[in-house]
């Protein structure tokens, strides 16, 4: 289902996030207790169209800010591409086998390999986000393909994504322990996750991971979830308030519906106004603390916005049951945190 709402994109990542296009490298498929056919030996870049070749390696050498690129050994293909990887894991390149278009780069860097305002850009925005804790950065990752462009700088306790367009932060995480953080937010999303849940959720996870993202107008918010990944809770860092919920269930498997069909099966409005109010408030009450009563209501297929002036606007998403599985709670001035 789509990422409409805040929950959904912080706790995403981890089930629906996008996947590169090396992750669909063919692998072969036995039945069980079939021994293995004779794989098929690898083409060698010798026997590669030398265009294809220089294709690969010009487009990797492009994004790698030049530093020095040599091509190693085709590691793997899809039914219209190779993919090429480069020696001393340089990364990877994607390319159609038949007319050597690239279809993505994948380049690795050193952070001294980068250029120093970039280096300057994700060093400021962690000590903005967490100027108590030093975070190193281990490895950089030039990311390029027709659904992402960015510089990805990643640590074992860090990472933060900059658009290589414009040299402007996406996002940024830092990851913690609940130990780390101030008790009072572990109160408050404990507090919340048994309000959600109905008292069924075990526990939360021992980590949390600090987001800033600048496309859902994230400025800090805590990402909780429990130790089933059925749950997730979302606090403001700055206001301690529960920013958005998800109920992970009510969206995945059986309730599941793809970006391409949300328009043919959402294509009538499932609630009434007043009828929409009667599904959504009662998280909204014991979650949120929020009373939706009075609120003028607006739909775009299963998405419905909730506004009222003089409070915070409430986005919300449903299922095809028309259950509301997804809620997130936008201040006036826009900005969650």
């Amino acid at each position: 289902m789509k990422k409409q709402t805040l929950a959904v994109t912080s706790m995403i990542a981890l089930l629906l996030s996008v996947a590169s296009p090396f992750t669909n490298t063919q692998a072969p498929a036995y039945a069980a207790g079939q021994a293995p056919a004779v794989k098929p030996e690898m083409k060698t870049l010798a026997q590669l169209d030398k265009n294809v070749v220089e294709a690969a390696k010009q487009a990797m050498q492009k994004q790698s800010g030049g530093v020095p690129i040599e091509l190693d050994e085709i590691k793997g293909e899809t039914a219209d591409c190779w993919v090429i990887a480069a020696k001393n894991n340089r990364g990877e390149v994607l390319v159609t086998k038949q007319e050597g278009k690239v279809v993505s780069v994948n380049v690795k860097l050193k952070l001294s390999e980068v250029a120093t305002d970039l280096q300057n850009t994700v060093t400021s925005t962690l000590k903005e986000m967490d100027n108590q804790h030093a975070f190193t950065i281990d490895w950089v990752e030039r990311i390029n393909w027709e659904k992402q462009n960015i510089w990805l700088f990643k640590g074992q306790h860090a990472s933060v994504s900059i658009d290589a367009a414009t040299g402007k932060v996406n996002s940024a995480k830092l990851h913690y322990t609940n130990e780390q953080i101030t008790p009072e937010v572990i109160d408050t999303a404990q507090k919340a996750l048994k309000s959600l849940s109905n008292g069924k959720a075990s526990a939360l996870l021992p980590e949390v991971t600090l987001v800033k993202e600048s496309k859902e107008r994230l400025d800090q918010v805590w990402d909780f979830m429990d130790t089933e990944g059925k749950y997730s809770i979302v606090i403001g860092a700055k206001t301690g308030k529960v920013v958005a919920a998800t109920l992970i269930s009510e969206f995945i498997n059986e309730n599941y519906t793809a970006d391409e069909d949300i328009p043919k099966v959402f294509a009538k409005p499932f609630f009434t106004k007043e009828k929409a109010i009667a599904a959504a408030n009662p998280i909204m009450k014991k979650v949120f603390n929020l009373d939706l009563t009075g609120y003028n209501v607006s739909c775009k297929y299963n998405v419905y916005t909730f506004t009222k002036k003089g409070k915070p606007t409430i986005t919300a998403s449903i299922n095809k049951k028309g259950i509301f599985y997804d809620f997130a709670v936008t201040p006036e001035n826009g900005l969650i945190n």
